[in-house]
């Protein structure tokens, strides 16, 4: 059964997607970023490369050459036959057999977009029986 962490009230989650991302890593964890598209994957890739000022989190896309050795790496689809320890969640949707998942991690922002679409996804999860932890952010920058 997979363990859902919702991070909520977050104010940039961008930024925070990458510190979640950069402590996923230093815990010697592998991780998958599903994101909505290509471009998103790009886009998002560059700030990994560029976290902080003197760090980066080490990733690929998903399926690259040297993926095997790579802990993060990202995607903008979810193969059938991937399982995976930990899976951060910028993707549109509901994981789809997300029991794969040893972990997800969910980041919700302050909008009422954001707020709507995690209370639909805590739903989800919770008729499935999964294990769930809120994580209140408001007091992070």
């Amino acid at each position: 059964m997979s363990k859902i962490d919702f991070y909520t009230n977050v104010a940039d989650p961008q930024a925070f997607a990458c510190r979640l991302a950069d402590t996923v890593q230093r815990k010697k964890e592998r991780l998958l970023i599903w994101l909505d598209s290509e471009r998103s994957v790009e886009v998002f890739s560059n700030r990994l490369w560029s976290f902080g000022d003197t760090r980066f989190v080490p990733h690929c896309r998903l399926g690259e050459p040297g993926a095997a050795e790579t802990p993060v790496w990202l995607a903008a689809s979810l193969p059938d036959d991937l399982t995976h320890p930990v899976l951060l969640n910028l993707g549109p949707q509901l994981p789809y057999e997300f029991g794969r998942f040893e972990r997800i991690l969910e980041i919700v922002g302050r909008d009422p977009e954001s707020l709507a679409t995690a209370r639909e996804r805590f739903r989800a999860y919770r008729e499935h029986g999964c294990a769930i932890e809120h994580h209140d952010m408001s007091q992070t920058p």
